[in-house]
């Protein structure tokens, strides 16, 4: 009984290693080549992210480069107000010096007629 168990058990195990190893090796070949493809999606996704930081990075500094030559509405309009003032004032001082200076001809003028 013992060597018809045997026998019985070497002739199913003869059966079954090939069912058993065959889907065995192809589910493990189709797991390594699973493993494969997200390593190599997962380099093409860092190397993308690398260059999408690079080009942040480059944007960022023309924006910074950008700000720094360009002024800002506020300084533009700071300075708009500042140019206007500074004209205001000298228009006021050349309407006075015009006016000093018609009162001295009108003084000559004077002085010459009576002398």
């Amino acid at each position: 009984m013992a060597a018809s168990f045997w026998e019985t058990g070497g002739t199913y195990l003869a059966v079954l290693t090939p069912l058993v190893a065959v889907p065995l090796t192809v589910i493990t070949f189709y797991l390594r080549s699973l493993q494969e493809t997200q390593v190599n999606w997962r380099a093409d996704f860092v190397r993308r992210i690398d260059g999408v930081e690079g080009g942040v990075a480059d944007v960022r500094k023309l924006m910074v480069d950008f700000e720094r030559d360009y002024a800002t509405k506020e300084e533009w309009l700071r300075e708009c107000m500042h140019a206007r003032g500074r004209l205001e004032h000298l228009s006021q001082s050349v309407a006075r010096l015009e006016a000093l200076r018609g009162d001295s001809d009108e003084r000559r003028e004077h002085l010459g007629s009576i002398h």
